[in-house]
């Protein structure tokens, strides 16, 4: 078996249909391409298809899931009877900065353990603070605060069977020259780091240096490219920057951008890394060709340097 498993990061937004009974007919509603995006069986099809046997989660999803399915354990069980397992899920560890806040920060992270575990999943890849815009810059006392109540989460996660990954971004608070310093006031026994290849990229850092550095702090990865790295202050610092709607396109395939994933990879087989790789096709406007893209990548220009 290999040490390597791939999840992806279901972008797929509010998929309303756990099954749809008449393929044939559902397309000819409309007629387009939308049926193959509208079934939860058919979309995880896809990913065991194309060599991804874990899913991670989103809050997004959970309003049209959750009353769908009735529990988490019931999508759990729906994914495991074709393969497919979930990996983990997104979090925003929300106000962290402000400590009166810290309370009801702390409750929500709690809740979304607790539906980890029960959709089975280990990472809780976890932004770690809001957007930079309205809360940057930072004090070294803010910064102290954020640390602190992701560690105190971290402590209830690791309880419960649950890694904490920091998931950095690149407009975020905590950025370029707050990063590390975060990073490292933070417990390493509670509070991992998920590496989202591009947001870490276009905050400015190496990712090759950094994970270097840091390889014994990282759990899992977000694996996708970007052609535009080290963004300049005044776009990562900007109003809603990574949902512009001009086209610009801040992520791409892995192999489709800028980044030595080769490098990296030299660096997994190095650090022994294993566990779980998630590829996240944000922002695609294919989801399921960025999926082919990628595994293709993958399997083609990757998997023979790790092995």
């Amino acid at each position: 078996m290999s040490n390597l498993k791939y999840s992806h990061m279901n972008h797929w937004k509010n998929i309303p249909y756990q099954r749809i009974d008449n393929f044939r007919e559902f397309y000819y509603e409309d007629k387009t391409n939308s049926a193959y995006y509208t079934d939860w069986d058919r979309i995880l099809r896809y990913q065991k298809a194309l060599g991804f046997s874990g899913i991670e989660l989103a809050p997004w999803d959970f309003p049209e899931m959750l009353p769908l399915f009735g529990s988490p354990k019931a999508f759990k069980n729906f994914a495991a009877e074709r393969g497919v397992e979930v990996s983990g899920m997104f979090h925003l560890i929300d106000k962290a900065h402000d400590r009166t806040h810290h309370k009801q920060t702390f409750e929500e992270g709690k809740k979304a353990v607790d539906l980890l575990v029960e959709f089975g999943g280990k990472h809780l890849n976890s932004a770690p603070i809001n957007n930079y815009y309205g809360v940057g810059p930072l004090s070294h006392s803010q910064i102290k605060a954020a640390a602190e109540i992701i560690t105190e989460l971290g402590k209830y996660a690791t309880d419960n069977g649950v890694q904490i990954g920091i998931h950095n971004e690149f407009f975020l608070a905590i950025n370029k020259d707050n990063h590390r310093e975060y990073l490292e006031l933070t417990d390493p026994r509670y509070v991992n780091y998920c590496l989202d290849t591009a947001q870490v990229a276009l905050l400015g850092e190496d990712i090759l240096e950094f994970y270097d550095t840091y390889h014994d702090r990282i759990c899992t990865f977000h694996l996708k490219d970007t052609a535009t790295p080290s963004l300049p202050d005044d776009i990562r610092y900007s109003r809603d920057i990574e949902i512009v709607d001009d086209g610009t396109r801040w992520f791409w395939e892995p192999g489709e951008g800028v980044l030595d994933f080769k490098g990296l990879y030299q660096l997994l087989k190095k650090h022994q890394f294993k566990g779980w790789i998630t590829v996240e096709t944000d922002g695609t406007p294919d989801l399921l060709a960025s999926m082919a893209l990628s595994r293709y990548y993958i399997d083609n220009e990757l998997t023979a340097i790790y092995n």
